[in-house]
């Protein structure tokens, strides 16, 4: 006979692990970032990935985060408190996501480029081990000012 706490314990976790209670699924797949001196340059890119499951071709749209600072607190607020943050003007780095629900632990070859007529030209191969993260496969790429491509963190 169990003791009632540890069925209770038992229990509990099982009703906690329902898909009730879990939260969206991490995706796989790879979260770009672009150096703030190209990033209004760089629209676009294209993602080739190949691995040991064959290859993954996108178009991964990227988008420009401008800089921020601390939001104006009310005057009954403490001097040291953020009360906000305020998106300043002036362009930031550049991000995106390229999912690839294929993506496994292993290395994979990552060929990135621009679309022919883009502002800035991008053409670099880079081979990628992807982590996991909450046991999901991830990878960051860094496109730097130079154009070239790396795999980050």
């Amino acid at each position: 006979m169990l003791p009632i706490w540890f069925a209770v314990l038992l229990l509990g976790g099982c009703a906690a692990s329902g898909p009730e209670s879990a939260g969206p699924a991490p995706l796989r797949g790879f979260g770009v970032d672009v150096d703030q001196a190209i990033a209004p340059r760089v629209p676009l890119i294209r993602v080739r990935t190949c691995g040991t499951w064959g290859c993954h071709e996108q178009d991964v749209p990227l988008h420009i985060s401008g800089p921020t600072s601390a939001g104006p607190c009310p005057t009954a607020a403490a001097p040291d408190t953020a009360c906000g943050v305020a998106q300043l003007p002036g362009p930031g780095p550049g991000f995106g996501y390229a999912p690839v629900p294929e993506l496994t632990m292993d290395e994979v070859t990552v060929t990135v480029t621009t679309p022919a007529g883009a502002p800035l030209r991008i053409s670099a191969e880079v081979v990628v081990r992807p982590a996991a993260v909450d046991k999901v496969p991830q990878a960051r790429l860094r496109i730097a000012a130079d154009r070239t491509v790396s795999q980050t963190g």
